[in-house]
Order: structure tokens, then sequence, then C-alpha cells
């Protein structure tokens, strides 16, 4: 891991960014071969060339697409939603203001849909990245969340990360290529004038790899001139931009009471470490000047003990209440320390420019302390595996079945070559057969053909039997469509409905589990980016909404629920005392009233102090853990079949209101049902509360 701690230049940026491409280089071009191949393109051009050249088509049978649909289909069939989980009981409602900002940032963002572009790229090669960046277009004080998918040729690590999430590398690059002047100016609009003098921009790979590597420069990187005659060509920039680890001296307040250590953040007017200095000095003058005060107020209580006070009266004085000792404080409680931390940096610059377009602290330093690229990765190795083979660490699943792809491509066409063969197999005549020879030649393997042999001939023109179809590449092609599963690890029988079979979710959920034990990594990983993007997100959204935003996102029906009003005494106007119900004889209550004078619908002062906690970007550390929910219909099946056989074995265990939050119904739907369960166990209490009817004696002794 390489810190840097001097200034960073745009050359030394070059040159780890050549370092960078380098050891990433072959695993750009595998990468890229690998989506041409699962997208139909999986025979070598020259082979392709020499069969057409003999009239031979070859045939592509693509197996390995469907079983990424498959895989693909499962995963958008069973997205998760994002939740905030509680640390304790305290912090439930925190979790709960949390998931509810979650799922709007979602929305808005479509996470659930750029998760899934980047696990379908992910699985085919072997990487895909997710990027989060706060759009402030159209709100300056909201900004709008925006996650992009990152494709695998985009992000240059450091050379030698070991870390799924890059978090041991010391600097990651994003390269953006084929950016117009126009993209460049709306990025960096206070470079407009240093922008418009580049001639040009583009980064010259072929002069980062070595003579011998020249020849397979990858095709992502190739010029194109699509400039035509007699117009004028437009500057086109490669953008590199550099997140890195930078050393910072930093100044941190120590509580040697309560062990919390905290950065002095700096202000306009006082850096972090005169900010610190500033805190303790003013923490020791408080105790200081508590004690003078204390002295002085103490000293003036013993003159009043020697000589009284009197009034105009001449009556003496009530004597005064001896002043209160101030707390016991520790004048050295807080103490000051320095150490240099890495912070995230952020650096951009283009090829033609000496001076950087950037350089100054991520957006999203420091409640995020880490990359705000997030990788995913579908199978990756920490093997010691260095040089040519270290790409080999990052595989997707078109990798591993080219071979056997290729082998039943090719039996195919065989088979069609073989059968294109053997349908003209021709005719056994003797010499001089036939009445129209030309005739046979050209429609003799044709059907309804007529034709004519001539009369008296001892031996009449039989047709040739056709050869039968070559059963060794039947065999070798159906065995390579069968090896192509196996690789792949994906039984697709068990996905299938069964006959006869369970078709509860439960039985789904558990077939699809059996039928994909091979490709869990893919799923796990996916869960692990998920995880790492969630956090991300959470640390964030304190730049997303602000108090009065996130209130109108969580509804008054939520705030209600959640923040129950303040009730208040009723003082009664005629006696100035608390009223009492005249019924009960208990003391009434009202909810406490706002700024406004009337009542109010909800504690605004504790729902102002949770959503301030929940934006401060400090939730994650102590309070809640954020992670997945259920949302696929499977699941959600399963989950309710569990539920309802647990309330049937512990019936006192389950409350109608568990149970129904463990259905698979709408919201809305679960919400009035629990309302309605609640309010007849009210009414049935209310009922057994009530004292029975007395019988009363009839008038009429007889009637009795």
């Amino acid at each position: 891991m390489a810190y840097k701690d001097k200034k960073l230049t745009v050359e030394s940026s070059l040159k780890d960014f050549e370092r960078a491409y380098r050891a990433k280089r072959k695993l750009i071009e595998r990468q890229k071969d690998d989506h041409l191949f699962r997208l139909g393109k999986q025979w070598d051009p020259e082979i392709a060339a020499q069969l057409k050249a003999k009239n031979i088509l070859p045939v592509t049978d693509n197996r390995i697409q469907p079983n990424i649909f498959l895989i693909t289909g499962l995963e958008r069939q069973n997205r998760s939603d994002l939740k905030a989980f509680p640390e304790g009981e305290e912090d439930t409602t925190k979790a709960a203001v949390a998931t509810a900002l979650f799922k709007d940032s979602i929305k808005k963002s479509d996470f659930g849909y750029k998760k899934s572009e980047a696990f379908e790229d992910g699985i085919v090669c072997g990487e895909s990245h997710l990027e989060l960046y706060l759009d402030d277009t159209y709100n300056i004080v909201n900004l709008k969340p925006c996650w992009k998918k990152i494709d695998s040729s985009q992000v240059f690590p450091e050379p030698g990360w070991k870390e799924y999430d890059y978090s041991d590398a010391g600097f990651l690059y994003k390269l953006t290529v084929g950016l117009s002047t126009g993209d460049m100016i709306g990025l960096f609009p206070d470079k407009e004038k240093k922008i418009e003098k580049v001639k040009d921009g583009k980064i010259d790979f072929k002069a980062m790899v070595s003579e011998a590597e020249r020849s397979v420069q990858p095709r992502d990187y190739g010029k194109t001139d699509d400039t035509k005659p007699g117009e004028a060509e437009e500057c086109v920039f490669d953008l590199i931009e550099r997140y890195y680890k930078k050393l910072v001296s930093t100044s941190y307040i120590a509580d040697r009471k309560t062990g919390e250590v905290k950065e002095s953040q700096a202000s306009e007017e006082m850096d972090g470490e005169e900010q610190a200095t500033s805190f303790v000095q003013n923490y020791q003058n408080t105790i200081i000047q508590a004690d003078e005060q204390y002295q002085s107020d103490l000293m003036t209580y013993q003159m009043g003990q020697v000589s009284p006070q009197i009034d105009e009266m001449g009556q003496p004085l009530p004597p005064a209440p001896a002043p209160l000792e101030p707390p016991q404080q520790d004048p050295e409680r807080f103490y000051v320390f320095k150490r240099k931390v890495p912070e995230i940096w952020y650096f951009a610059h283009v090829a033609g420019m000496a001076e950087p377009l950037a350089d100054e602290r991520a957006a999203s330093y420091p409640k995020w302390k880490s990359w705000p690229i997030i990788p995913y990765f579908a199978h990756y190795s920490t093997a010691p595996i260095d040089g040519e083979d270290s790409h080999l660490k990052v595989q997707g699943l078109v990798y591993g079945v080219k071979g056997v792809q290729d082998k039943h491509n090719k039996a195919e066409t065989l088979k069609v070559l073989h059968l294109q063969s053997s349908v003209n197999s021709g005719w056994l005549t003797e010499e001089d057969s036939w009445v129209d020879p030309t005739k046979v030649q050209a429609l003799g393997a044709q059907s309804g053909a007529n034709l004519e042999y001539k009369k008296g001939l001892a031996n009449i023109p039989q047709r040739l039997t056709a050869v039968p179809l070559s059963q060794a590449h039947t065999q070798i092609a159906a065995e390579s469509a069968e090896a192509i599963k196996a690789i792949l690890g994906i039984n697709a029988d068990l996905l299938a409905a069964q006959e006869g079979g369970q078709s509860s979710g439960r039985a789904i959920a558990l077939r699809q589990r059996q039928s994909l034990v091979m490709v869990q990594k893919l799923f796990d990983n996916l869960s692990r980016t998920t995880q790492i993007c969630a956090r991300f997100l959470l640390s964030q959204l304190g730049e997303i909404y602000d108090t009065e935003s996130a209130k109108k996102v969580l509804g008054e029906s939520f705030l209600i629920k959640n923040f129950p009003p303040v009730m208040e005494p009723v003082m009664d106007e005629m006696t100035g005392e608390i009223a009492r119900d005249p019924m009960s004889g208990q003391p009434q209550t009202a909810p406490r009233k706002g700024p406004d004078g009337q009542p109010q619908k909800y504690d605004t002062e504790m729902a102002d102090f949770t959503i301030a906690e929940v934006l401060s970007g400090d939730l994650g550390q102590y309070d809640v853990t954020v992670g997945e929910s259920v949302a696929s219909e499977t699941m959600l099946m399963a989950q309710q079949a569990e539920v309802q056989e647990m309330a049937q074995l512990l019936p006192m265990a389950f409350t109608p209101d568990m149970i129904i939050e463990g259905s698979n119904i709408p919201k809305t739907m679960k919400s009035r049902a629990i309302s309605n369960a609640q309010a007849f166990q009210a009414s049935q209490q209310q009922m057994q509360a009530m004292p029975a009817p007395q019988k009363t004696a009839p008038d009429n002794p007889l009637a009795a």
C-alpha cells in the first residue's frame, strides 16, 4: 500500500497509472473476449473464413447464453431490499428511519437495476463495479443519489491488492475515454479556459506497453477517425480520475473519563489543531471560572453570617443560603494529540495539461472512509500468482467453458457438413444409360424430378444409399452440451416445476438452493457488494436529505406511530389546578402544544433529534448494521409457511400482529389487518372488564 504525504503531480500520477494499466492489461483483453464469446462470437476469425471459403457455414450453438439468462433471472427474481438492523433495543426507531430513507433513495437512484447490470457483467467476465455520486444539478441542498455501473476496463487499482473492496490498495484509478470538450467543461467548469486550449487530450496507450506487447493492444483503446473530409476535428479527452490515500496530520480530542476519541474539524477561522486546543482551554477556563465564582459567593455568604443585613424597617433579613460547591471536574480530562491518518483524496487530470483538474478531498470523505467505487467479483483468488498469469485470479463463468463450447460448435458443424455431403449420394448406372445426362446431373438430387433412361437396359440406374449420420459427432456434441452444464454448475432441472411434487414456497426455495450450490459464491459476493453499498449510502444520507425532507419521506403516519406526542396535564382555568376526569378521578392530559399554539400530532423534538442522528453519517458505527431483507415472492412464501407452522406449534409465542407481519400480503393491507386485530382485542378486554349484570328478585315471588 502506497500512501502519499507529498504533493502529487500529473507526472507522478501518470507513472502510477501506467503501472496499474500494465498490470491489468491482459485481464482487460480476456474479459472483452469473454463478453464477445458469451454474445455468440465463438469462432476464430481465421477458421471461420476458411470454412466460408469452402461454402461451409460455421454452426454456433450457444449454450452459454441461456445459462447466463437463467442466473440473472434468478437474481432479479430474488432481488432483496436494503435494511438497517438495530444493534440494541433502543436503536429500533433509528433503524426504522434509516430503512425508510434507504427505500426512498433506492427508488430514486434505480439501485436495484444497476446492481443487476453489474451482476450480469460480473458473472460473464468476473468483474464489475458500482459508483455512487450525488447530483446537485437541480437541488444543491438535497442532492440526488445516482448509482452508475462501471466496466472492468475503467477501474485500475494499485497492483498487488488482495482485499475484496480494494481497502489494502493505496490508490484506485477510474478511466473515462472519449469525452468531448463540452463534457469536460461540464465536469470542471472552473477550468474552462485551460480545457479549451488543449489540442489532444487522448492517452497514448501504445506507449505504455513494450514493443512485443503492442501487437496485442486491446481493442478498447484503438484510435478511430470518424471525421468527415473538410470537417474540423474535435478534441477528445481521456479523463484519468485518481482516488488515493493521502497522509494528513490530524488533531484529535481524547476523553480520559469515557475513553472517547473525536477528530477535531477545522472551521473557516481555525484549523483542526487550533479548534482542539481552544476546546480544551475553554473547558479548563470553565472549571476555573466556576471555582472563582464559588469562592466569591462563599466569601459573600460568610460576611453575611458575621454582619447580618438589615432591611429598611431595621429588621434583620433572613440569612442567605450557603452557595453550592461546583461539581468536581478534572481539568486534565481532555487532551489533544496529533497523528497522520490516510484520507481519501481525489486527483483528476488529462493528457495535454501539465496541471491537474482537481486535487482535493473526496466528496464522500470523511463520512465514508473508503473508495467511492465498489467492486463485484464473481470469482477472485488471493493466491500468490503474479506476472502474466495474474489475470487468472479474476474469472467469470464464460472463461471456464470456452473450450467445451468450442468443441461443441465444431462437432455440430461437422454433423451438418456430413449431412450435406451424404444427401446427394448420386446414381449407379451403366455407361450411356440416360436419355439426358445433363438433366440428371442438374436435377438428380431434387425431389419430384422426372428422369428418363433408355429402353432395353439390362441394369436400370439405381440411387446410391446415403451414408447415415456420424454417431461419433452426435455423441461428442451431446457430451459437450452436458459438460457445459456441469462446468457452469447449474442444475436447471431442479429449478423447474416438479410434477406431483410440492409447490410450496419452502419447497421451491429448497430446490433452488440445491440447484445452485456450485454457483452460490456468485450470490454471496453479490450480497457482500450490496452490504458495502448500503454502508456507503447510509453514510451519505445527510447529503441527500435534511430534517424536513426526511419527514416528508417518512410520512405523518410513521411519525405519529414512532414518535407519539408528549402528554401534559390539563389545567383547570377556574381553579388553576390540574383538571381531573369526573368519572375516574384521574388527571386529564392533552398533547403538548407547538409554537403555533396547536396540539402536536407527534413529538417533534424527539423526531428531529432522531432524524438528525440518522443523517449524521455516524449511525453505522454503533447504532445499526445494514443488510438485506427478503423481497422475492419465493422467499416470502417460504417465510410465511414457516411462521404459520411455528404459530401452530407455539401459539403462546405468536401474537396476531406477528403472524400478519410474517404474511405475504401488501403492506397497506397488513396495517389495516393489524389495526383491526388490535381493535378487536381491545373490545374483548373491555367486555371482560365490565361487571356481570346482577339478577334482581321478581316482584311476584310466585313468578319465580
